[in-house]
C-alpha cells in the first residue's frame, strides 16, 4: 500500500519542478525581450519609415561649394596682403599673386654695395616680412614669401623680423627706464636681453623684492607680454661670498633664489607663460664689470630676462 502513496507523492514532485522551469524559461525570455526593446529604443530603432526619404548628396556639388569656398577665401586674402603691402607694390619692391590657391608675395633683391645701404635695404625687407606675418594672422589661407637672395632664406628673415620687431617694442615700452638706467635692453644675435640694474632690487644678502622694485617687475612685464621664444630670468652676483645668512650657503643659492623671486612676480601677474620660462642662478660667473671695484661689483649684482627666438 504505501509503494502507491510513495509513487504518487514523487509523481507530484516531478510536475512541481517542472512547472518550476517552466516559469524560470518564461521569465528569462520576458526578460530578454524587453532589454532588446529598451536597447532599440535608446539606440533610436526606427519603427515607422517615411514614404519620402532626404535626397541623396550629390558629391560633385558639394566639391564645387568647397572650391567656391577656398576661391573666395583666398580672393579675400589676397585683397588684404595687398592692402598692407600697398607702398611696396607701388615702390615695385613686392609683387603679390595667386598660385595654386595660395598667396605668393615675392620680394624683389636689390643689389648694393654700401654697407650702410645694404643694411637699410634688410631693415626694408624685415619690415615687410613683419606686414606679411601680420597680414597672415587676418586670413584664413597661406601665403607664401618668396625671396630672390640665395643667402637667406625666407624663414630666416622672418624670424628676423619677429625678433627684430619684439626688441624695438621692448625698447619702445622700456624708454623711459632705460633713459633713467635703470633698465638695458641689448640685442644679440637672435637673443634679446633685458637687463635689470641691482639699484633698489633687493637688500644685500637677501632674496625679498623691494616694493620699488616691484613698479619696474610690472612695467618689465608688460613689454615682454606676449613675447615669443624661450624665456630665461638669470640671476647674477659679485664675488663676494655670501656671509651671516642662515638661507643662503653660498651665491649660487643666493642668485638661484632672485631669479626665482622675480619670476614668480611676473608669473602672479599674469605677464609671462609659465610654459616657456626658465629660472637659473650664475653667481659670479658672468661677470660684465671688474669685481674689483665697487661700481664694478654693483653693475654684476644684477638680473637679466634673456628672450632666446631661435
Amino acid at each position: 500500500m504505501w509503494m502507491a502513496t510513495f509513487a504518487d507523492m514523487a509523481t507530484l514532485l516531478m510536475s512541481f519542478f517542472v512547472l518550476l522551469i517552466a516559469f524560470a524559461e518564461m521569465e528569462k525570455q520576458d526578460s530578454v525581450m524587453a532589454s532588446e526593446g529598451q536597447t532599440g529604443k535608446n539606440l533610436g530603432v526606427q519603427d515607422e519609415i517615411p514614404s519620402e526619404e532626404a535626397p541623396p548628396v550629390n558629391e560633385g556639388e558639394a566639391e564645387d561649394d568647397a572650391l567656391k569656398k577656398a576661391d573666395a577665401d583666398t580672393d579675400a586674402g589676397f585683397e588684404i596682403v595687398k592692402a598692407a603691402l600697398a607702398k611696396e607694390i607701388t615702390e615695385g619692391k613686392v609683387e603679390v599673386s595667386i598660385k595654386d590657391q595660395e598667396i605668393v608675395v615675392e620680394v624683389a633683391q636689390a643689389e648694393t654695395a654700401e654697407p650702410e645701404a645694404s643694411a637699410k635695404v634688410l631693415q626694408e625687407q624685415l619690415e615687410i616680412y613683419a606686414k606679411v606675418r601680420d597680414a597672415q594672422t587676418k586670413i584664413e589661407v597661406g601665403v607664401k614669401i618668396a625671396q630672390e637672395a640665395d643667402d637667406v632664406s625666407a624663414e630666416q628673415l622672418a624670424r628676423e623680423a619677429m625678433i627684430a620687431e619684439q626688441y624695438r617694442r621692448i625698447r619702445e615700452n622700456l624708454s623711459n627706464e632705460i633713459e633713467k638706467e635703470l633698465v638695458e635692453v641689448i640685442r644679440e644675435g637672435e637673443i634679446i636681453i633685458v637687463r635689470l640694474a641691482e639699484q633698489g632690487s633687493f637688500t644685500s644678502g637677501a632674496a625679498t623684492l623691494q616694493p620699488g622694485f616691484g613698479k619696474l617687475l610690472d612695467k618689465v612685464g608688460v613689454s615682454l607680454k606676449g613675447a615669443e621664444g624661450l624665456i630665461t630670468i638669470e640671476g647674477h652676483t659679485d664675488n663676494v661670498p655670501v656671509a651671516f645668512s642662515e638661507r643662503f650657503r653660498s651665491n649660487w643659492d643666493l642668485s638661484a633664489a632672485r631669479s626665482a623671486a622675480v619670476a614668480d612676480y611676473l608669473l602672479d601677474s599674469a605677464s609671462l607663460e609659465g610654459g616657456n620660462v626658465m629660472v637659473t642662478g650664475l653667481a659670479d660667473t658672468k661677470p660684465i664689470m671688474p669685481n674689483d671695484t665697487k661700481e664694478g661689483r654693483a653693475k654684476n649684482r644684477r638680473i637679466e630676462i634673456v628672450i632666446d627666438g631661435s
